[in-house]
């Protein structure tokens, strides 16, 4: 073989050799990009995961104004964020009174039937399925210190006089704003049945109930109607007792609370009556009250 044969032929081997080279470096950065392109789209999809699995575990609940503490607790439980006994036993094991200085005292809160009813402020709220019990009731706290204006609170613990000089207080305001968003949906007509109200309690001679607010909305609390054990008798029965119940009976509106706190001074009524339509008709005297209601019978209003 002449030596310029030779030469060609490791020409050859050599380009071949370089080709082969190229080829295998060629191939090496595939796989590497077909490597990196899998890790990649198997880390997406991990977090696509992971962001499902949690947006899957927050729900959203509303609890609208009006509803009591076994109400939220029922509701608590459906939307799998806490069982309702936890709730209710999260009231009584734990003091929350010290993070919150618009609670009245836990002495006074644990003598209640629950002891928060009342600050759960009604709003909708997003929660973590299986969320600690204590957080979920931080939740309602936290949102009624943020909506209840600094000045409510402090003209209704102000210890000053209140409407007609009767004693007020942020926690007697909300027991009697508890009661007036069961007596009324109306925001407008709040005022003029709060005035119903401390009227009976300033005057209770004068009216001839004895300073009984004689609410029917009392009656079965913390039950409503239809689940109230047989011959049930309630310690908050306004029918029976005279003044304010010892608690509220529900978690009452921003409006409620501000009709409680700021009765319409120029309400001289100490009965009121509502139709089906919910017009409000008012009496100084109970034979007028007797009146109203004959009114709407007469009329195909109740």
């Amino acid at each position: 073989m002449s030596a310029k044969t030779r030469r060609n032929k490791k020409s050859a081997q050599n380009n071949a050799f370089v080709k082969l080279v190229a080829f295998l470096a060629v191939a090496v950065a595939a796989a590497v990009v077909v490597s990196l392109a899998i890790t990649y789209t198997h880390k997406r999809q991990q977090r696509q995961a992971a962001q499902q699995a949690l947006a899957d575990s927050i729900v959203d609940v509303t609890f609208p104004e009006g509803r009591t503490v076994r109400q939220y607790g029922a509701l608590l439980e459906e939307n799998e964020v806490c069982t309702a006994e936890a709730f209710y036993a999260a009231m009584r094991d734990t003091d929350f009174t010290g993070n919150y200085d618009f609670l009245p005292s836990n002495e006074l809160l644990q003598s209640r039937e629950y002891p928060l009813e009342g600050y759960l402020y009604p709003d909708t709220y997003s929660f973590y399925k299986g969320e600690n019990v204590n957080s979920v009731i931080k939740k309602f706290l936290n949102n009624f210190a943020a909506k209840i204006p600094d000045e409510l609170v402090e003209y209704t613990n102000s210890n000053g006089e209140g409407f007609k000089n009767t004693e007020m207080s942020l926690d007697n305001a909300v027991i009697l704003a508890s009661i007036i968003e069961r007596e009324s949906p109306t925001d407008n007509e709040r005022p003029k049945i709060s005035a119903c109200f401390w009227n009976r309690i300033e005057n209770p001679s004068v009216s001839g109930t004895g300073g009984k607010l004689q609410s029917d909305a009392t009656h079965y609390y913390p039950y409503v109607v239809t689940d109230a054990p047989e011959g049930f008798q309630s310690e908050y029965d306004t029918y029976k007792i005279a003044g304010l119940p010892k608690g509220p009976i529900c978690s009452p509106s921003l409006s409620s609370i501000r009709a409680a706190a700021y009765p319409d001074p120029d309400c001289k009524a100490f009965f009121f009556f509502n139709d089906k339509y919910d017009n409000h008709y008012y009496a100084e005297t109970y034979e007028q009250h007797l009146k109203n209601i004959q009114y709407c019978k007469d009329n195909d209003l109740v």
